[in-house]
């Protein structure tokens, strides 16, 4: 079994960084004594997905808790005091993809909290599908219903088309 992650994200600009964070939480969010950090605490058994942004670059990691060896080496974050197993780190553009197809699988299906609750599996190839070209949202949409059996809304009648051929 994972353990529980918390992500403690800077409420001061003290650190040189800043984070966000989105994932499927297991508490409402707090802060510290001294309110330089609210702490998020998501759950063992889910994804998250860390968004950090540094004076002269960004990165994005999809990451889960880390259980054993067969999750690789443990990864260690700022602001994350837990291992971590990290699935995908994303630079550059790859970030922006990233945002674009979290904001398709959590804002636009209603369901925000439910796709960080999909197996590992689906966060490795989704994060294949991300870095082999972007992640169109036909393949997305092939992905999210092998792994939900629901249809992706909002598909663009292009979209649509696409999908039938395939």
């Amino acid at each position: 079994m994972r353990y529980n992650v918390t992500v403690d994200i800077p409420n001061l600009k003290k650190l040189p960084y800043t984070l966000y964070a989105k994932g499927s939480l297991i508490e409402i969010p707090w802060f510290d004594d001294n309110e330089e950090f609210v702490h998020f605490k998501f759950g063992g058994n889910t994804v998250f997905v860390l968004f950090y942004t540094f004076a002269g670059f960004r990165r994005a990691y999809i990451a889960t808790g880390w259980q054993s060896d067969n999750d690789g080496e443990p990864v260690t974050l700022p602001g994350v005091n837990e291992k971590l197993c990290v699935i995908y780190t994303a630079r550059g553009k790859k970030i922006d993809h990233l945002k674009r197809v979290l904001y398709i699988l959590t804002d636009e299906q209603g369901e925000e909290h439910k796709v960080f609750k999909l197996p590992l599996l689906f966060w490795y190839r989704l994060a294949a599908v991300i870095q082999q070209n972007g992640a169109p949202r036909s393949d997305l949409s092939v992905l999210w219903e092998s792994f939900t059996q629901k249809r992706l809304i909002k598909l663009s009648k292009k979209e649509q088309r696409d999908l039938k051929a395939v």
